[in-house]
């Protein structure tokens, strides 16, 4: 096994994307060809058990040994937003001061299970990690934006920008918003659950928010100009029944979801790889 040391060196000095990383939960990447046309690393978890959604601290552990020993891209794929508690060890390798953008209709921050779990990963990192400074949740549902405001946690780490915020409010003045809540901060890892996305773009198995792919990349590149970026991850495809596993309408969301994922990839190498124009196919 890689010296700690050394896969932190590995997974968080580069700042090129020049490959990303599957991470194989419940096949939902297993259909999305295109995206896997691009350069990656796929990392099998399906045998794994008691991790849909709660997670047991054993197959916790076993996650995360598979992840460490992994040269993992800073850009990664999980699957089902069921999965998102992944970013949770994403962010345990993280080794300096840095804040979270997380791009989620769900704050992930109020599941008081015994377990940690995709609705509690955020709570679990804020209590963990130290060197987490400053949170900032976008187009996170009115439910949680509400609970939060009478229920404020974490001594003002936290900041959430709500569904109706997002709608009535110009993206410049979003960002100089979020950009006041980091005052001081210079590093970002980014997390996206694609169910913040609207419906017409994009299909997961839980509510969804109405953010447009635009909207999500305009504030992305305008983060990553004021801040070094440690990371990303991307979650919130659509979990496929047996049943129905061939039908035209769960194909075309499978498509849906990859559009959006070979839009990210892109656009992020692009970003991260200075002013280069490789792609890879559609």
């Amino acid at each position: 096994m890689k010296d700690i040391t050394d896969s932190l060196k590995e997974t968080f000095d580069p700042n090129r994307i020049d490959f990303i990383t599957l991470l194989n939960f419940d096949e939902t990447l297993s259909q999305q060809f295109s995206l896997q046309k691009f350069p990656h690393e796929w990392i099998d978890f399906t045998d794994i058990p008691h991790k849909n959604g709660y997670c047991e601290e054993r197959s916790l552990h076993e996650i995360r040994t598979r992840l460490w020993k992994m040269k993992r891209s800073k850009l990664s794929y999980i699957g089902s937003g069921n999965y998102h508690y992944v970013t949770y060890l994403f962010l345990e390798m993280i080794d300096q001061p840095f804040s979270l953008i997380l791009f989620d209709h769900h704050s992930d921050l109020f599941d008081h299970g015994p377990l940690i779990s995709c609705g509690s990963w955020v709570k679990y990192s804020l209590i963990h990690f130290t060197h987490l400074r400053k949170v900032v949740i976008i187009g996170v549902n009115e439910e949680d934006y509400s609970y939060y405001c009478k229920n404020p946690h974490f001594n003002g780490k936290v900041m959430m920008i709500n569904e109706q915020k997002l709608n009535r409010t110009p993206l410049h003045i979003l960002v100089n918003d979020i950009r006041e809540h980091l005052r001081d901060e210079k590093n970002i890892y980014i997390s996206v659950d694609k169910d913040v996305l609207n419906p017409s773009e994009a299909v997961t198995n839980w509510d969804q928010g109405s953010m447009s792919v635009v909207q999500l990349l305009y504030m992305i590149e305008k983060l990553l100009s004021y801040y070094s970026f440690l990371g990303m991850d991307v979650s919130g495809e659509c979990i496929k029944a047996s049943e129905t596993e061939y039908k035209q309408t769960t194909l075309d969301r499978v498509k849906m979801n990859e559009i959006v994922n070979v839009t990210l990839a892109n656009f992020m190498k692009g970003l991260t790889n200075g002013n280069k124009r490789e792609q890879f196919p559609m």
